[in-house]
């Protein structure tokens, strides 16, 4: 799953297939298939490993601190991001 975080309101969104903007619109993106995504040069691209995210899900704890999941920043070069280039 991919999403994005904003370097100036730190809003985190997750994209979709309509383009997502952060609560300050200054970062925003879209998938553009299963994979693919367009992102804004402002947004930083971040990710959640679906199989940690769903076992984390589905091993809620009742009380104390929640089940972590991994998460990542993807790296500057990911051939399945695009930026889109302000003009």
């Amino acid at each position: 799953m991919k999403l994005i975080f904003c370097k100036s309101c730190y809003d985190v969104k997750k994209l979709s297939t309509e383009m997502t903007y952060c609560n300050c619109k200054k970062s925003y993106g879209r998938y553009v298939d299963n994979l693919n995504a367009q992102i804004n040069e402002y947004a930083i691209p971040l990710g959640f490993n679906n199989t940690s995210l769903v076992y984390a899900i589905k091993n809620q704890p009742e009380d104390d601190w929640g089940q972590e999941f991994e998460a990542f920043v993807i790296q500057k070069n990911c051939p399945t991001i695009k930026i889109i280039k302000e003009k």
